[in-house]
């Protein structure tokens, strides 16, 4: 398994849309199945090991990050029906966070993924909810893609939330996609981000509201280089603090948190 992932967004075609609805799902998932999900409301305080593997490190994961990632339960832990992701200050100013996947475990191509979430908006926070390639059958990343459901940075970007894609023909500060919203009370209340892929495009929801879309430039079946997003992925939840897009950390700053309701993959 890969350790550092080149993993920043700097946005390139922003579009304003108010996120402020109650949390919902799109109509036509209602005619999908629901072929994975987790509810995160099993009896143990671990998150469920079948479906979720723990990255562990602080390298600053080729981003300048600056936590710890860790599986202790202090930084993920289930409770009350709900996956918390806590980043905290110890008393010698190290941070410690977690970094959820599910590479190996759980992964699909095509259909729609949702996450119901609770966003911390602490400057100096990154929280993010995102898909990278399973097997990376086109190479390293951003050969194989990567799809960013959601991602926030609040000393970066103010009040704005975005989704976005990395491939071969643009990754990193320049990806081939990036737009944002505002999601009003982000932090206070329940809202849904979610991703349609299907073999024609990808499209970006926040409370079942569309807000993006990138289509397949269909440039023949052998280059990848502006869709390689035909590949199984899978799932990563992470709090990051710091670094490239987290910005700089308030002094007075001890600790801030995600929260996941649900994660849900329908075809």
């Amino acid at each position: 398994m890969r350790k550092i992932l080149f993993f920043f967004v700097v946005p390139v075609v922003p579009l304003l849309v108010s996120c402020g609805q109650k949390p919902a799902s799109p109509d036509f998932v209602k005619d999908m199945k629901l072929v994975w999900s987790d509810e995160f409301n099993g009896e143990s305080d671990c998150p469920n090991e079948e479906n979720w593997n723990w990255s562990e490190g602080a390298h600053g994961w080729g981003n300048g990050e600056i936590q710890n990632y860790t599986k202790e339960r202090a930084n993920s832990y289930v409770s009350d029906g709900t996956l918390k992701i806590k980043a905290a200050k110890d008393a010698k100013g190290k941070w410690t966070s977690a970094r959820l996947n599910s590479r190996w475990k759980k992964a699909f191509t095509y259909g729609y993924i949702e996450f119901k979430a609770k966003i911390p908006e602490q400057k100096g926070s990154w929280p993010a909810l995102w898909l990278l390639s399973d097997k990376a059958e086109y190479g390293q990343w951003p050969r194989s893609g990567e799809i960013d459901v959601m991602e926030h940075a609040p000393s970066t970007w103010q009040d704005k939330t975005y989704g976005s894609l990395h491939c071969r023909a643009g990754y990193g500060g320049n990806p081939v996609k990036s737009e944002y919203i505002i999601v009003k009370n982000i932090d206070k209340k329940w809202h849904t981000y979610g991703v349609r892929w299907t073999e024609d495009a990808i499209t970006w929801y926040c409370d079942g509201k569309p807000y993006s879309e990138y289509q397949n430039p269909n440039q023949g079946e052998n280059d990848t280089s502006k869709w390689p997003f035909d590949k199984d992925f899978y799932i990563i939840i992470n709090l990051a603090m710091g670094g490239s897009l987290g910005g700089s950390i308030p002094k007075d700053l001890d600790s801030c948190q995600m929260e996941v309701d649900y994660v849900r993959w329908y075809q």
